[in-house]
């Protein structure tokens, strides 16, 4: 999967190709995520980005298990919808089929803020180290078990509270040459809008910003061997992060699941779309003391049972905090190298953004 595999993009380019709505048919293998989470994640208000830009009148979502209903009624009746999408060749087909909607919106105008601190470099301050995480999560919204309360522990609790732990060790340190800008980002559970807010409009010059480095759902249950690259092979950031990580006894690996497209779902995709190399990595495959099997388990347990539901909570007394601690670390190792070098890490050959930074 691809951006052009996510949800934003289909309703964008449905809107640029004068559509008046727009269904979209949720698969829960590819999505990587249950019905479930699309009916506590969009039962409340939504926001979007004030722009001129074109917007559906009707933007929908529907369970694979409606979809097929639908096509049973209609003229795609006994047609398999999925392998005549592939076609390069497809072409429309009307359903014979009609939908009535009403929807009655109440529209209120506020602002969500971008929160960005910095620590000024010395010999190269007009040179940028980007730190960025998301502050948002659902808030209240449809009760699962008599809880309403989306606490977002994982996701991004952890990212922000990364943040400001990097923030205070730069700080307690010594200075750097480049400047080390930390960004707390907003809106990125409604489609990256903090992000993209940015990329549209830069604080700090994209040519001189060094990298970004971005940190979502930091989550291990210890100490772990591994450090999976989201995006591996896009930048030399991915040589950076393998020197960190021999330096912690680690390996690094490839996104094992690269078609679940991850790369283009957290705020690293909106600073690679302007040309800046974007590291998003964590420790979630192998522990020191903990099999790939129990950690695989762990981790489908945590995406069915706790992924954009109540139950993301933090709990003190059963939450481990030594793997997360490791990946700051990394973290905090690389963006010290950047900062006191003066090389700008490179895009490679093949990837998508190398454009932009040109």
């Amino acid at each position: 999967m691809t951006y052009y595999g996510r949800w934003t993009y289909k309703y964008e380019e449905a809107a640029r190709q004068g559509a008046e709505g727009l269904i979209i048919i949720h698969d829960t293998e590819p999505a990587s995520y249950g019905w479930n989470v699309i009916e506590s994640g969009w039962s409340g208000a939504r926001l979007i980005i004030e722009s001129d830009l074109p917007l559906l009148n009707v933007e929908s979502w529907i369970s694979e298990e409606s979809a097929k209903k639908m096509f049973d009624i209609s003229a795609m009746k006994g047609q398999d919808y999925k392998t005549m999408s592939r076609d390069k060749n497809f072409n429309p087909i009307p359903l014979d089929l009609k939908v009535t909607a009403k929807i009655k919106n109440n529209i209120k105008k506020d602002v969500s803020k971008n929160v960005v601190a910095l620590i000024p470099g010395t010999d190269r301050k007009d040179e940028f180290i980007i730190y960025s995480a998301h502050w948002d999560h659902f808030g209240i919204g449809k009760a699962i078990k008599g809880d309403s309360i989306y606490n977002g522990s994982v996701d991004n609790a952890s990212g922000t509270a990364g943040l400001l732990a990097i923030a205070e060790a730069f700080k307690k340190g010594n200075s750097t040459k480049r400047t080390i800008v930390f960004i707390a980002v907003t809106g990125e559970e409604q489609g990256l809008l903090g992000s993209a807010y940015y990329a549209e409009n830069p604080i700090f010059n994209p040519k001189k910003t060094v990298a970004n480095i971005n940190m979502d759902a930091l989550d291990s249950p210890g100490k772990m061997k591994d450090l999976t690259i989201t995006g591996y092979g896009q930048s030399e950031m991915d040589e950076y992060a393998e020197e960190a990580a021999i330096k912690q006894n680690r390996y690094i690996i490839p996104d094992p699941e690269a078609e679940k497209g991850y790369f283009f779902r957290s705020d690293h995709f909106n600073f690679a779309k302007i040309g800046i190399p974007a590291l998003y990595a964590s420790g979630t495959y192998e522990g020191f003391d903990i099999s790939i099997e129990e950690i695989k388990k762990r981790n489908t347990n945590y995406l069915v049972n706790k992924y954009h539901q109540p139950s993301d909570e933090y709990n003190p007394e059963t939450t481990e905090l030594s793997g997360v601690q490791l990946d700051l670390q990394l973290f905090y190792n690389i963006g010290l190298k950047l900062a006191n070098e003066a090389n700008f890490p490179k895009w490679y050959d093949g990837s998508e953004f190398k454009a932009a930074r040109k």
